[in-house]
């Protein structure tokens, strides 16, 4: 891998930390930046989703919802790792920190994480203990097993469902919907084509 020079390094440190202008979900940064927080992925102890190319950053009017659910998407994939990992729950008081440090592309502060948790809570995938947070596999939630089983008859025998026949046959806004694909593709349990809109699910083919 081709190593960054020490300056963009540290451009890219200062980007994380003093934040950007919030006018927009996301903002896109040049190649070197997505190789800073690939390098940030290869020294990390724990799993990461895949690496993208961009900075989440919660926009200040249109797009909250989605930006709530992606977060949401993002701590399950970061609290069932560290389960994994480590075998205990997310501790409380270290989850923001912790997130920050294995999720740096994404600009959110305690708050955001709280409301992204709530959501998460209320579907029953994760639960507040004394010692942590108990982030449930996707297999308990009720939410993604309602999906499944609304989906499974549009599914065609190559494992293959089209985005538009998914919004036919699931009757929930696209947001939602979006999140639940993330969770699944997190899990390896589909592949998502965001270009053609078009989701694969290998253990559906016949």
């Amino acid at each position: 891998m081709k190593k960054i020079s020490d300056s963009a390094g540290e451009e890219a440190k200062s980007l994380l930390t003093k934040g950007l202008q919030k006018t927009a979900r996301i903002t896109y940064f040049p190649q070197e930046f997505s190789t800073y927080l690939l390098d940030l992925k290869l020294s990390s102890n724990l799993p990461v989703s895949l690496l993208p190319d961009d900075l989440f950053v919660k926009p200040n009017f249109k797009g909250k919802t989605d930006f709530f659910h992606r977060l949401a998407s993002e701590l399950i994939s970061f609290g069932l790792a560290y389960q994994r990992v480590n075998l205990k729950p997310v501790p409380l008081h270290k989850i923001t920190s912790l997130f920050h440090k294995h999720r740096p592309w994404w600009q959110c502060d305690i708050q955001d994480i709280e409301t992204a948790l709530d959501v998460l809570k209320k579907n029953s995938i994760v639960r507040k203990k004394e010692d942590g947070y108990i982030f449930e596999p996707f297999s308990v939630s009720s939410e993604i097993r309602t999906f499944l089983s609304a989906i499974s008859d549009g599914i065609s025998d190559y494992g293959e469902i089209s985005l538009t026949l998914i919004e036919q046959l699931v009757p929930w806004e696209n947001a939602r919907i979006i999140a639940i694909l993330e969770i699944l593709t997190s899990n390896q349990i589909c592949i998502y084509d965001q270009k053609n809109e078009l989701v694969y699910f290998p253990g559906f083919k016949k």
